[in-house]
């Protein structure tokens, strides 16, 4: 009703426009299409209670993970069309585009909802489903695994909503650091992890430093006299090899120079093939450090194995985006990006009454502040029973930060 009609329009709307006030609608269109082919191909129209859908949601796990994308690209979306909406010839282009498709009366903001109130919908329905099969009931396995598995697409879909939400952060962040050089940090992180003072040894020197480090890469700084922060370098910890200095080592800086070591370790980084010698105050600060950096590389094993890990192109693409909309708008009443606009649980608040349930299902538990000196935009991940005994370990020491 809207889309193809856009499209026949382009002295109203260009490419960019589109993509962003659809997002992959298109996409998520045909996933549903050929689901509701075969739910319709498992049902038993003569017996309908021996009906066997279950193996359909099972099926279609991956493929229901696509409404990630689009729900990350809602909040744009509504930006967007608010945007728009404030002129009265797009006003007037939407509701001729409803009035020709004799759609019911709703704009259109409420049926770009929709794609996020049915992944909702989903597990309520499988689980009343559940209820009212017997446990003898040939489907009935198969119904509790594909309840199991759109609450995990719930939860994988509000996980990445959440990490887009970091990225966002990362971007800001290194925008508050000076003289950055090198890629930006969203090409290599979507996390931050911590951060930890310490002094750095280098050209026969001992400078004191800050240590940021995200998932992939570790960010050294310096402060000058306004206590900005200024960029020095980084290390690549994909390829870096890490040595944990026992107390009283002595180490050569140069020809010159030696050194007692207290409270120290080293990091070599195969990519530039730089050896970094650091030191901390105290021993509690280096073990919160050698913690840490073990906790970043069980958190990049985990994203890997869970395919947890951020696309570059869509947290670029998002990002673009977001400076998009910024170039773009020209209102002042246009609503700021706040917590509450970025969440899917806000976002389905505001729609009708008989969703306000259905968001729960998207919505994290609390994350526990951590008492330390973690700057701003590091937050845990939120908590995962399927991580295993060795990753929490290190995870309950981390958030003693």
């Amino acid at each position: 009703g809207y889309l193809k009609k856009m499209r026949l329009h382009s002295d109203l709307f260009c490419d960019k426009q589109i993509e962003l006030l659809m997002g992959n609608i298109e996409e998520i269109y045909h996933i549903q299409q050929s689901f509701f082919h075969l739910l319709k191909l498992s049902l038993n129209d003569r017996n309908p209670h021996e009906s066997l859908i279950g193996k359909c949601f099972l099926f279609y796990k991956e493929q229901f993970k696509k409404y990630s994308d689009y729900c990350i690209n809602h909040p744009l979306s509504c930006l967007e069309l608010i945007k728009l909406e404030n002129n009265p010839i797009y006003r007037e282009f939407f509701e001729t585009c409803r009035l020709e498709a004799n759609m019911i009366e709703l704009k259109l903001d409420a049926f770009l909802l929709t794609p996020i109130q049915r992944i909702c919908q989903y597990p309520l329905q499988l689980n009343e489903l559940l209820k009212y099969t017997p446990y003898e009931h040939k489907d009935y396995n198969n119904i509790k695994q594909a309840l199991n598995t759109m609450r995990d697409v719930a939860s994988y879909i509000n996980e990445q909503k959440r990490r887009m939400e970091y990225v966002e952060i990362i971007h800001k962040w290194q925008h508050t650091v000076e003289c950055w050089q090198g890629k930006d940090l969203v090409e290599t992180s979507a996390q931050g992890l911590g951060r930890a003072d310490a002094f750095l040894y280098q050209n026969g020197k001992k400078e004191p430093v800050i240590l940021f480090l995200f998932d992939h890469v570790l960010i050294i700084c310096r402060k000058d006299r306004r206590n900005t922060l200024i960029y020095t370098d980084r290390a690549d910890l994909d390829n870096t090899e890490i040595e944990d200095l026992r107390d009283g080592k002595v180490s050569r800086l140069d020809e010159e120079n030696l050194v007692h070591l207290l409270n120290a370790w080293r990091l070599y980084d195969r990519t530039q093939n730089k050896t970094y010698l650091f030191t901390h105050r105290t021993p509690l600060d280096k073990m919160q450090m050698m913690d840490s950096l073990e906790y970043e590389r069980a958190y990049v094993e985990e994203n890997l194995s869970k395919g947890l890990d951020i696309p570059l192109y869509t947290r670029i693409a998002t990002l673009k985006t977001r400076q998009y909309l910024a170039d773009q708008s020209s209102s002042k009443s246009l609503p700021t990006m706040t917590r509450q606009n970025r969440s899917i649980s806000a976002i389905l608040r505001t729609s009708n009454s008989s969703c306000n349930n259905q968001a729960s299902l998207l919505t994290t538990a609390p994350l526990p502040r951590r008492k330390s000196s973690l700057p701003r935009f590091v937050r845990c991940s939120s908590p995962d029973t399927s991580i295993d005994d060795s990753f929490r370990s290190i995870k309950s020491r981390f958030r003693l930060w």
